[in-house]
């Protein structure tokens, strides 16, 4: 029994941190930690050096901050004078484990164009309401409220990860922080002589790849990512089914073809001849195709608009707002539109209720004969 206790207390000799990348700790003879960190330096080689022990006052998150100063990412500093730039390159380093390259890139360039100028040099505890209110006011004029309220989303979430990655003693001062009133009653759509012209318009446009743009998002209201990115193979020409992707809610749902948009997609297909190993239908650069597409739609619905108008004015995403628009005229159930839709809450679909064209009026003087 004496033996089997003495190897129940034995000290591990060498344990890797499940909580922080490249760090290691190895009980010494003395009963001390010595904590090690390994990283890849400049010329491409691997390191792994020793930074301290528990008897000097070190731990796996103090090993954690300096394996970054010696990767050049940031200095290592006490962490109550952590700054918002130095806790954004760990933020965005941790977040590239959990999101694909797209969200990233998002993310990257709302801390470090929105957020990093005005924020950077500040501490969580230095940043009080009366300076948020003075971010908001330099962005009125300059951002949409949705873009506003996205990059205060942006600057809570590496709020909130600087306190708990650092255990930080601070609350969030953006947790009591209203965000702007958003107006989502999305007026104008296109009407049906309105689409009718737009078909027609980028039926004769040089790039075949704009008519069956508009031609699939009428028909299935997606947004321009998730138009963008269909495959070949998500395609079922005699089911009139595609699978789609929703790049927003990281879902995926089912879009359906009406007969303009299954004629063009066969027409397409057809014509394009140019790689038919590939599995890519629009091969037309993102910004190439949004810039052929918006100057259509300010050319046919623009013109005399107020350039900030915003309600008024016919966007690419308002192809989306018309395809439920006229689903809602059509008086298609909400539930069923919300499905096309694939919104998450109802109450985003909930915008094109006052389109339908009853009021429920003849189904409750019906209800009990």
């Amino acid at each position: 029994m004496k033996d089997k206790d003495k190897d129940k207390t034995k000290p591990v000799a060498s344990k890797t941190s499940l909580k922080y990348e490249g760090v290691r700790s190895k009980n010494t003879k003395d009963g001390d930690i010595s904590y090690y960190v390994r990283y890849v330096d400049k010329s491409g080689k691997r390191v792994e050096v020793k930074v301290g022990t528990k008897a000097s006052g070190w731990n796996e998150k103090k090993a954690s901050l300096k394996r970054l100063e010696l990767m050049h990412f940031t200095p290592y500093i006490e962490a109550n004078e952590l700054t918002i730039s130095d806790i954004i390159p760990r933020y965005l380093e941790v977040t590239s484990l959990h999101v694909n390259a797209r969200c990233l890139s998002e993310y990257s360039g709302e801390a470090l164009n929105h957020i990093n100028p005005f924020f950077g040099s500040l501490k969580i505890d230095d940043i009080t309401e009366s300076k948020i209110n003075d971010y908001l006011l330099t962005l009125k004029d300059k951002k949409s409220p949705v873009t506003i309220n996205k990059t205060l989303n942006r600057l809570k979430a590496i709020i909130d990860f600087g306190i708990k990655e650092y255990a930080l003693p601070f609350s969030n001062p953006l947790k009591d922080i209203k965000k702007l009133k958003v107006d989502n009653a999305r007026e104008r759509f296109l009407k049906s002589d309105e689409v009718e012209l737009l078909l027609k318009v980028a039926r004769a446009h040089a790039n075949a790849e704009i008519y069956l743009f508009v031609a699939l998002s009428l028909s299935m209201g997606g947004r321009f990512e998730t138009v963008r990115n269909i495959k070949l193979e998500d395609i079922d020409l005699e089911a009139e089914v595609i699978k789609l992707v929703d790049f927003k809610n990281k879902s995926k749902y089912n879009g359906f073809l009406t007969p303009t948009a299954k004629q063009a997609l066969k027409a397409f297909t057809l014509q394009d001849k140019s790689d038919k190993s590939s599995n890519i239908l629009f091969k037309t650069p993102a910004r190439t195709l949004k810039r052929h597409l918006q100057d259509i739609l300010n050319a046919l619905f623009n013109k005399d608009l107020d350039k900030n108008d915003r309600k008024h004015r016919v966007v690419i995403h308002s192809l989306r707002h018309t395809f439920a628009s006229h689903l809602a005229i059509k008086g298609t159930p909400i539930q069923i539109i919300q499905k096309l839709l694939n919104h998450k809450d109802i109450k985003m679909t909930m915008r094109y209720a006052h389109l339908l064209p009853t009021s429920g009026k003849e189904w409750v003087s019906s209800l009990w004969d």
